[in-house]
């Protein structure tokens, strides 16, 4: 059973990757010849405009972890009646959140669109018919995440990851049509791009409805139920919206105390974050279900080896590219942005360590999910997050330096992770040690050498594209080794040298 586990768990991981490399590539492309055919003035009020419905993302955010919790929990219980009741009443739910947000983006958001933004009147037509398909555009997208959190429920990570490879392609080819067709291009993107999603969204339905006998929507209530979704999401949502607060925040801080100078760089190293919990991101997406069924059957033996391999595999995932990058972020920048503005490259490192924090905790976070207990975990973990702006203000205010606001960030991220260890331990009495010695013991014992390692060969491949390129490769490959030494164990090895064999094998065979 758990041989099964782990081969569904190595193939999903392999199908999350595959999207996830499509879609950066894509996204990178289409980004800039969006910004080419738009024009800086349309592309900006695009941005503007999607903005103001991207503050709704945590919202989004909030629902996809409480309906891929409901749903998870209820398969791996294996009670048919009760998933179809839990997948129609979340569907009911996100149709009555649905409706509140189509009414106040129609009252408030127009309001807010059509008096307060500075946008120049010849383009506000235009703005109107951007904002209604961004409003239609989000409203999908809530309307999606019932099928899509079914799909991941039942890890058919194969269809989660080829419509998200489709919704890329249509997205590559909304901006080849902009060229092509006679019509105000603003309003034509944004026409397009709701196109996208809705049909997406239309195969999630279709294959779920094929595929899940459950998730054919019918009316059905419990107000039991009800309260547990909408007491998890609330409490969902009060995490997400401290993040943001924090994060958001301190971008405010830099401004008024810096300038706008220290605003780029802090997108940029925002960007830059986001980029690299990617890479961790997709590995955790196809362990989490695993995870949330472990505990619905109360195997927590296996849930909690689980654990101790997601947050170990996804460190190590991140290290591999954490270290290149944090000897060469000025070299990276360059090449990236060519002008880099002050604070940057100190302000990515900084970004770097506190995704590293946060990848290796990130399973813990799946294992409160699991349990429903969350509201004493994101009212402290809410409150600590949110301290992190009246700490930032007081020391800009007294004159230490701008990287002091994401150094704070991360000093309380690291707080953060100890208290959640402790937390999950009372919670549902996890081996604290056993995750220490397996988990934060090795890392170190990996990270260490191999960043020691990667400063020497820096020495000598340390001018240039070739020795960027040089050192970026000695040291993945040194890492990758020590990974293999001394970070697995020897069963994990044993597996490697396997599935090494069987493809040299087959491939020599196939020769």
């Amino acid at each position: 059973m758990l041989n099964e586990s782990n081969k569904r768990i190595a193939k999903n991981t392999m199908f999350l990757y595959i999207r996830m490399i499509v879609i950066m590539l894509v996204s990178l492309y289409t980004a800039r010849i969006v910004l080419i055919y738009l024009g800086i003035e349309d592309f900006g009020i695009y941005n503007v405009i999607g903005g103001v419905i991207v503050l709704l993302g945590f919202l989004h955010s909030a629902l996809t972890n409480a309906s891929q919790r409901f749903l998870t929990f209820e398969i791996g219980r294996n009670d048919s009646a009760q998933l179809k009741k839990t997948f129609s009443l979340i569907m009911t739910s996100h149709f009555i959140i649905s409706l509140i947000i189509f009414m106040l983006a129609e009252t408030v958001g127009l309001w807010f669109v059509n008096t307060q933004l500075n946008i120049a009147e010849n383009r506000m037509t235009a703005v109107n018919w951007v904002f209604q398909f961004s409003v239609f555009t989000f409203i999908i997208n809530i309307l999606r995440v019932p099928y899509n959190a079914m799909v991941v429920a039942y890890e058919e990570m194969s269809f989660f990851a080829v419509v998200s490879i489709i919704e890329t392609g249509l997205k590559l080819g909304v901006v080849f049509l902009l060229p092509v067709i006679d019509f105000d291009k603003l309003s034509l993107y944004g026409g397009l791009m709701f196109m996208v999603p809705l049909l997406s969204t239309l195969m999630y339905k279709a294959y779920c409805n094929k595929k899940f006998e459950n998730s054919k929507y019918e009316f059905q209530w419990d107000k039991k139920l009800f309260m547990q979704l909408t007491s998890f999401s609330g409490w969902s949502m009060m995490g997400a919206t401290a993040n943001i607060g924090a994060l958001q925040g301190g971008n405010i801080l830099l401004n008024l105390f810096t300038g706008v100078v220290a605003n780029a760089s802090f997108g940029i190293a925002t960007q830059v974050s986001t980029a690299v919990s990617t890479f961790s991101t997709n590995l955790l997406i196809a362990f989490n279900p695993q995870i949330i069924k472990n505990y619905s059957t109360g195997d927590n033996k296996n849930m909690f080896k689980l654990i101790i391999r997601a947050s170990s595999y996804s460190s190590y995932l991140v290290l591999l590219i954490a270290i290149p990058f944090l000897l060469n972020t000025d070299i990276i920048l360059n090449l990236w942005l060519k002008e880099i503005p002050e604070y940057a490259v100190v302000f990515c490192q900084l970004m770097i360590v506190y995704q590293i924090i946060d990848v290796i905790q990130a399973p813990f976070g799946t294992l409160i999910n699991a349990t429903g207990k969350i509201k004493i975990y994101h009212l402290w973990l809410s409150a600590l997050l949110i301290l992190n702006v009246p700490i930032a203000w007081y020391l800009l205010k007294i004159g230490w330096e701008p990287y002091w606001v994401l150094l704070t960030r991360v000093g309380l991220n690291f707080i953060s992770a100890i208290l959640r260890t402790i937390y999950v331990k009372h919670l549902v009495n996890f081996p604290s040690w056993t995750y220490f010695t397996a988990v934060i013991l090795r890392f170190f014992i990996v990270a260490v050498p191999a960043l020691g390692l990667s400063i020497l060969i820096k020495q000598y491949y340390n001018t240039g594209i070739s020795g960027f390129i040089y050192n970026s490769v000695i040291s993945v490959i040194i890492t990758g080794i020590i990974i293999y030494l001394v970070g697995i164990n020897k069963k994990e090895r044993s597996l490697i040298n396997g599935s090494l064999v069987k493809f040299i094998h087959t491939n020599l065979k196939g020769k």
